[in-house]
């Protein structure tokens, strides 16, 4: 491995473990890998998502980018590399036939040859590193193993991405139940202690309200405890023990 190719990979997972949304690092992605392949590339990022394909593009990419996310029809080698999850190679774009006007769009450009890689996580397409030359016949065997490499590397670093982001939200979700939970607990304290009943019957008071006034019971739990202290429940404090910790049990 080039140190050129060992420094992007470094940078790489400094900026997508460490960074902030990673859809909004496309652009510095593309940066990074332009600068540890050779022969002065364009880059492109596109990462796929539920809502549709989210593309990011190095400094020299962001017209060719910008132009071809307006005429693009959905037809494009970056499109066809997630959707079988294999690399496709264009050596030279003014022999090409394939994706309609695409070819077309490219020699516009100045673009004359194209190398695709996919990358993945458990056999799933994350998305596609698309490398754009001005001359044909660019990409070498060398390049094309680089580019491999590097396209494993995103997606390793894009998948624990996402399942920090995924158990980051998870968390969040079962803080607000959590609350949500001890606030109807208290409202319910309220509602016993005043009608001397049940925690069932009080419960089904708090229901009842609920239904008839057509709002939420964590919300109708909220009033009624307002109502007897004068403010607002607060925020409940969460202690977490530490991940080393947490391992040993």
């Amino acid at each position: 491995m080039s140190d050129e190719l060992a420094i992007g990979m470094s940078k790489l997972t400094t900026l997508l473990l460490t960074g902030g949304d990673v859809a909004e690092s496309l652009c510095a992605v593309a940066d990074i890998v332009a600068r540890m392949l050779p022969d002065s590339l364009m880059v492109g990022v596109t990462l796929a998502r539920e809502q549709g394909a989210i593309v990011g593009g190095s400094t020299e990419a962001h017209v060719l980018l910008v132009e071809e996310s307006r005429l693009s029809d959905g037809r494009d080698p970056s499109a066809q590399a997630i959707d079988t999850v294999e690399q496709v190679s264009i050596p030279d774009v003014a022999r090409e036939q394939r994706w309609g006007a695409y070819p077309r769009r490219m020699l516009a450009n100045g673009v004359k040859s194209v190398h695709v890689q996919p990358f993945s996580a458990s056999g799933a397409a994350l998305g596609a590193l698309a490398l754009y030359s001005t001359q044909p016949h660019t990409f070498t065997a060398q390049i094309q193993q680089d580019a491999l490499l590097t396209a494993e590397h995103i997606g390793v670093l894009l998948a624990v991405s996402d399942d920090a982001a995924r158990n980051a939200a998870l968390t969040e979700q079962l803080r607000a139940t959590l609350a949500s939970r001890s606030t109807i607990d208290q409202a319910l304290g309220i509602v016993m202690a005043e009608r001397r009943c049940t925690r069932d019957a009080a419960f089904a008071v708090l229901r009842a309200q609920s239904q008839r006034r057509n709002i939420r019971v964590a919300d109708l739990a909220v009033e009624i405890i307002a109502a007897i202290s004068g403010r607002a429940p607060g925020p409940l404090h969460f202690v977490e023990r530490p991940a080393q910790q947490r391992r040993r049990h």
